[in-house]
C-alpha cells in the first residue's frame, strides 16, 4: 500500500513516463522554465512598449499570474494540475496584443527553451502548446479589444475568498519564501535543479490556497520534497514571517490565516528535522520581509538554475506548421 501510495505521488511529482510533462522534468522543472520565460516577458522593452501590459504588471499581479502560467502549463503537458484561471480569451484580450508583440513573446520563449537546454522535440512540442493559444491573446487587425474585465474576485464566504483569491495569496507566499530563504537561522532545503525559489513558491501557494478553500489542487500534499520543509525548531519564525507577509489581507482574515498554518504544520514542516529544544531561549523573530512593491517587482531565477544550451533553430516554424497547418498543402 505505501509503495503503491509513493509511486502514485511521484508520478504526480515528476510525470508519467512518455508525457511532455515529465519530459519537462515534472513541476519541478516546469515551475522553473515558466519563471525565467515571466520575467524575461516582463522585462523585454518592445512588450511593455504595451501600456495596457505595462499598466497591468504594475497592479502587483506578477506572482499570481506566474502561479497560473505554471498551472495551465503543468495541465496542458499532462500534469495532475487543473488550471483555475479565467479563460485564456478573458485574461489576455483586453491587453490589445498584437501580433508583432506575439512574435517577440515566442522568440524570447524559445531563448529560455534554450537556456534551460530541452531537447528539440520538446522544445517542438511546447512551442506547439504555445501557438494553440494564440487566437485567444492576440487582437487582430479589425477585432474588436474588449474592455478590461477587472480583477477576478471569488465568490463565497471561504476564507480563500475573503483574502480575495490566488493573486494575493501567491503575493503573500513570494514574501514569506524569499524572507525565509534570505533568513540564515531557518535554512530551507533548496537546489538547483528542483527545490528552488519558483517551484518553492508554485508548491505552496497551491497549497495555502487548497487549505484555505480554494480550488486549486495540491500536486502532492504528503510528499517531502514538495513541501516547504521548513525545520521544526524554525516553526515560530515562519509564522512570525507569515503574520507580517499577510499586512496586505483585510485585517480581519489575518488571524484566521495564520490558525489555518497553524492547523496544516505537518504539510509545511521538515518531518526528519529535529524538535525544538524546550525553554529554548532563542528568539522567534519574524525573517525580513520585502514590501509589497518589491515584491510586485519580482526577482529574476538564479543562475545556477538555469542551463546555458541554444534552442534548436527552426522550432517555431515547425511547430505552426503542426497546429495552423502549412499555406503550401490542403492541410
Amino acid at each position: 500500500m505505501q509503495s503503491t501510495l509513493r509511486s502514485e505521488a511521484l508520478a504526480r511529482v515528476y510525470g508519467n513516463l512518455g508525457t511532455l510533462y515529465a519530459k519537462c522534468g515534472g513541476v519541478f522543472g516546469v515551475a522553473a522554465f515558466v519563471d525565467r520565460c515571466m520575467d524575461k516577458w516582463m522585462a523585454d522593452p518592445t512588450l511593455n512598449e504595451n501600456q495596457a501590459v505595462t499598466t497591468w504588471h504594475q497592479k502587483a499581479q506578477r506572482c499570481g499570474f506566474k502561479f497560473l502560467v505554471v498551472q495551465i502549463v503543468c495541465n496542458l503537458t499532462g500534469g495532475p494540475q487543473v488550471y483555475t484561471g479565467r479563460p485564456i480569451d478573458v485574461a489576455h484580450k483586453h491587453l490589445n496584443i498584437s501580433e508583432d508583440e506575439w512574435s517577440v513573446f515566442m522568440e524570447i520563449f524559445n531563448q529560455v527553451c534554450g537556456e534551460f537546454g530541452l531537447a528539440p522535440e520538446v522544445i517542438d512540442d511546447l512551442n506547439a502548446l504555445m501557438i494553440s493559444m494564440e487566437m485567444d491573446c492576440v487582437v487582430y487587425p479589425g477585432e474588436h479589444v474588449p474592455r478590461d474585465p477587472g480583477p477576478a474576485r471569488p465568490a463565497g464566504s471561504s476564507l480563500y475568498a475573503r483574502l480575495g483569491g490566488v493573486y494575493p495569496i501567491a503575493l503573500f507566499v513570494d514574501r514569506v519564501v524569499d524572507a525565509l530563504l534570505d533568513d540564515e537561522r531557518v535554512g530551507l532545503p533548496v537546489d538547483t535543479q528542483k527545490r528552488n525559489e519558483a517551484s518553492l513558491k508554485y508548491l505552496f501557494t497551491e497549497l495555502v490556497c487548497s487549505v484555505c478553500g480554494g480550488p486549486e489542487v495540491v500536486t502532492s500534499r504528503d510528499h517531502d520534497e514538495t513541501k516547504l520543509l521548513v525545520p521544526k525548531s524554525a516553526w515560530r519564525i515562519f509564522i512570525a514571517t507569515a503574520e507580517v507577509a499577510s499586512d496586505h489581507f483585510p485585517r480581519a482574515t489575518r488571524g484566521s490565516l495564520l490558525q489555518v498554518l497553524e492547523s496544516n504544520k505537518d504539510h509545511i514542516v521538515d518531518p526528519s528535522s529535529a524538535e525544538p529544544e524546550p525553554n529554548s531561549a532563542r528568539l522567534d523573530v519574524a525573517a525580513a520581509v520585502k514590501d509589497v512593491r518589491a515584491a510586485a517587482a519580482g526577482r529574476m531565477l538564479s543562475k545556477e538554475a538555469i542551463a546555458a544550451r541554444h534552442a534548436a533553430p527552426g522550432a517555431l516554424v515547425a511547430a505552426r506548421k503542426r497546429v495552423l497547418g502549412d499555406p503550401r498543402t490542403l492541410y
